[in-house]
């Protein structure tokens, strides 16, 4: 998995399960076993990206969209 690509995954736990800014994943690492991007809430620095989206209200519209979808 690519950095883009595990952050586009967080991005998403946060939309799909609704977790609130400080819930759930915060960043991505890349593994040095592996080689491979994973999620981690034991990071201490949010991830850019996830940071905009909350503070811009993205996150919100797209938490909330989601669960109109599920109805």
């Amino acid at each position: 998995m690519s950095q883009d690509l595990a952050e586009t995954a967080l991005i998403d736990q946060h939309i799909y399960k609704g977790f609130l800014p400080h819930e759930g994943p915060q960043n991505v690492y890349e593994c040095d076993i592996c080689g491979y991007w994973h999620l981690t809430s034991k990071n201490a620095e949010q991830n850019p990206r996830l940071t905009e989206m909350i503070d811009s209200g993205e996150m919100k519209r797209k938490q909330d969209a989601q669960r109109w979808e599920r109805f």
